[in-house]
């Protein structure tokens, strides 16, 4: 297991070494920081205010937990828990998070690291800020509640978090990094090969910690899908946010579409 976690990282950290820094192709703009940041804001002060009417399951709320209640298609994930995938989600989501710190590797002396630092910064918090508002909008029991397991806690079923199912933080975290690290990296290096390899090793690090949160009965297939698309939109949007366009050469947009029809298997 372990040693998949490796092979997924070395390949999300391909994109070192990076573009010459007088060749980095993103600015800084006022009115699109203010913007962003105010939306990361204004959703984490929404889940935080529908954070405070939530209570946690009574004893008697648990045992009332029937598995034909939740969705055909997500009810499989009921008869899921693994500790040891928890754990291991864990350890890779953690280091996802840390890998777009390779996208700042070879940048000299400009403003190259701030830029990248202030893009993921605001990716992550539109990323957080989004699953916080939907954890605490939608009264979504986990799975390993319903479980029978004898072996998993019953203190664990009567936390605050039990609740919180909608949808994957894990999974959102992990799409937002890995398709920022991505797309930082196809953009700014439209001359690469290793696109390709670089889009593969970053969707397949971040879909391996979605599959781990469903094997450990901690969300639902749907809970992963949707945190999927949160982090994917955030990680896409905000470094197309600030793309000076007149740094891309013409001949390059051919080229971006072969490759996204491939991604997408057109």
């Amino acid at each position: 297991m372990r040693a998949a976690f490796s092979i997924a990282l070395i390949l999300a950290l391909a994109t070192a070494p990076f573009a010459r820094a007088d060749d980095f192709p993103y600015e800084t703009k006022t009115g699109t920081e203010l913007g962003l940041l105010a939306t990361a804001g204004a959703l984490y002060g929404a889940g935080w205010w529908l954070d405070r009417h939530f209570e946690p399951l009574d004893l008697l709320e648990v045992r009332s937990k029937l598995r034909d209640d939740v969705l055909i298609g997500d009810r499989f994930a009921t008869g899921l828990w693994s500790p040891r995938a928890n754990e291991a989600s864990d350890w890779l989501v953690h280091l996802q998070i840390a890998a777009p710190a390779s996208l700042t590797f070879g940048g000299g002396g400009s403003r190259q690291p701030d830029r990248v630092a202030l893009m993921y910064g605001e990716t992550m918090a539109l990323t957080t800020g989004m699953t916080w508002l939907l954890k605490n909008a939608f009264d979504r029991t986990r799975p390993f509640v319903y479980n029978d397991d004898p072996s998993i806690p019953v203190d664990l079923k009567q936390e605050r978090t039990a609740r919180k199912s909608f949808s994957s933080g894990h999974t959102a975290n992990a799409f937002a990094s890995m398709v920022f690290l991505a797309q930082v990296f196809e953009t700014a290096n439209p001359d690469s090969k290793h696109h390709d390899l670089v889009w593969a090793g970053c969707l397949t690090s971040a879909s391996l910690t979605g599959i781990l949160r469903i094997a450990a009965g901690r969300h639902f297939p749907t809970d992963v899908l949707v945190g999927a698309a949160i982090g994917s939109l955030a990680g896409w949007a905000v470094p197309h946010l600030h793309e000076i366009d007149e740094w891309n050469p013409a001949p390059r947009g051919e080229k971006r579409a072969l490759s996204i029809a491939w991604r997408f298997g057109f």
